[in-house]
């Protein structure tokens, strides 16, 4: 390591969510959801980056992948984090929805989109 440079203890990160190593991810939650702390407390169980999540969403919300570059993780690792907070229930999650797949389009993009999707393959086929 180079002058100047921090130095950090070199522990496997799984151990930031107490679990052990080979522990799955549920699949529920994608690295853009919002996440939002809900109030509840934190039980006994749960880690300092447990309690350092909810500090970090307590008076907002951050996705998945600010979260963890917030943290210092990365992002598979805060996925577990944040599903776990999720399930216990200390944090509530929210997945974006698309702009041209959003409910008033009747799940068809808006014609914005196309326009720009032409654009774009107007675009390649002239370069």
């Amino acid at each position: 390591m180079s002058r100047g440079q921090e130095q950090r203890r070199l522990l496997p990160a799984y151990l930031a969510t107490g679990t052990s190593p080979g522990v799955g991810l549920s699949g529920t939650l994608d690295s853009l959801a919002a996440l939002r702390a809900s109030g509840m407390p934190l039980a006994r169980y749960h880690t300092a980056v447990h309690q350092r999540v909810i500090e970090l969403l307590t008076d907002g919300s951050l996705s998945v992948v600010e979260l963890a570059g917030y943290l210092g993780l990365p992002v598979s690792v805060t996925l577990v984090l944040a599903e776990q907070l999720v399930t216990d229930g200390q944090l509530k999650a929210t997945v974006p929805i698309p702009d041209a797949l959003r409910a008033s389009n009747d799940g068809r993009p808006s014609k914005e989109v196309l326009e720009e999707v032409l654009s774009g393959l107007h675009a390649l086929l002239a370069a």
